[in-house]
């Protein structure tokens, strides 16, 4: 007896089955921020540990609501690069808020953080809405 052809899987609207090296360099500068989200909090919980804390509460309430957004913001790198799309959303207003807080940094006497945090933004915040990665990510 012949075997039955096995159907094919439909391929990805716009894209195939690879993703694009650009939304994957997307989805690593997301992870990263996410990375830096965890040296903050941990940077917070070292000056918790080791200096006295004024405001102990306060301070490891930070440490947890900072490993929390890292957490979050890991999982929508994650979305993005299996080209998810309910990942574009909180990615956008992570960027949003990003931008936010590194702007005035650069006013504020510390450009070398308003690089760390407005640069990648601004890459993201352009690269999710090129033609190709919106392809990829668009149903």
């Amino acid at each position: 007896m012949p075997a039955r052809p096995v159907p094919s899987q439909p391929s990805r609207p716009g894209g195939g089955d690879r993703r694009s090296p650009l939304l994957t360099l997307l989805g690593v500068l997301v992870l990263l921020e996410a990375a830096l989200l965890v040296a903050g909090a941990a940077y917070l919980l070292h000056g918790l540990l080791v200096e006295d804390a004024t405001e102990p509460v306060a301070a490891g309430f930070l440490v947890l609501t900072a490993l929390l957004f890292a957490a979050g913001v890991a999982f929508c790198a994650r979305g993005l690069l299996r080209r998810a799309t309910w990942a574009r959303s909180p990615v956008v207003v992570w960027q949003l808020l990003q931008l936010a807080a590194g702007l005035p940094a650069f006013s504020g006497g510390a450009p070398w953080l308003g690089l760390v945090l407005a640069l990648p933004a601004a890459v993201v915040l352009v690269g999710l809405f090129l033609p190709s990665v919106d392809a990829q990510i668009s149903r």
